[in-house]
């Protein structure tokens, strides 16, 4: 099995004190928004498409600042991912709160602070911690073996 290249971003407001994070309808874990890298596409590019495709957001794509290598069972099914993870800005016209995946409607993306991401699984492994460092280096999270 060949690992599947992909990005995500950290999607903050300007201040950093909430990020927007992709869950299910009832919030039972939360995750970074992105999706495949396609040939001949930067990680800003997927980054940037994904979230026009999925959820027609615009995003400002910033450095990296994370390597995820993540090996996982997911529906009785072997994945292996490697992203390339970096944060990122959004315009919101108005105060939505939540937007739902055009195609998967069971999916959607929400504001959440980093006391409310405490509260329930984070995926990647390890990221929170990243979101709340300050550090300028870039990150890498080893290889997660479930």
């Amino acid at each position: 099995m060949k690992p599947k290249l992909r990005a995500e971003g950290i999607v903050s407001n300007a201040d950093r004190t909430m990020f927007l994070v992709q869950c299910d309808l009832e919030e039972s874990f939360y995750r970074l928004p992105g999706g495949s890298i396609e040939f001949r596409e930067s990680a800003a590019e997927a980054i940037v498409r994904e979230l026009l495709e999925e959820y027609n957001l615009l995003v400002y794509v910033g450095e990296l600042v994370c390597i995820d290598d993540s090996i996982f069972e997911y529906n009785s099914k072997k994945n292996h991912h490697y992203t390339l993870i970096h944060h990122c800005l959004v315009q919101i016209p108005g105060n939505k709160e939540a937007f739902i995946h055009k195609e998967l409607p069971e999916v959607k993306l929400v504001w959440r602070t980093v006391d409310q991401l405490n509260q329930k699984p984070m995926y990647p492994n390890g990221i929170l911690n990243i979101i709340i460092s300050d550090t300028n280096s870039i990150t890498h999270i080893p290889i997660a073996k479930s």
